[in-house]
């Protein structure tokens, strides 16, 4: 069975148990200002996702998370 959600990461994986999913895919910001970057466009326009949205990078219990409910 395949799932797509929206929500915070953070509310999903704690419903889960551990090991629970074998393979975790996830988009987390990383902390690098793409949302002031061109995106490679050339152009002083920049991408409209919504304001500071990659400007921070997650903690580390983000990822102790996301570890404990996959295998891989």
């Amino acid at each position: 069975m395949i799932e797509i959600t929206n929500e915070d990461n953070m509310d999903l994986m704690a419903r889960y148990s551990d090991n629970y999913f074998d393979l975790a895919i996830v988009d987390p910001p990383y902390g690098i200002g793409a949302s002031e970057m061109t995106m490679g466009t050339g152009k002083n326009k920049k991408y409209k996702k919504g304001k500071n949205w990659d400007n921070k990078t997650p903690k580390e219990s983000y990822f102790t998370e996301l570890k404990r409910v996959s295998k891989n």
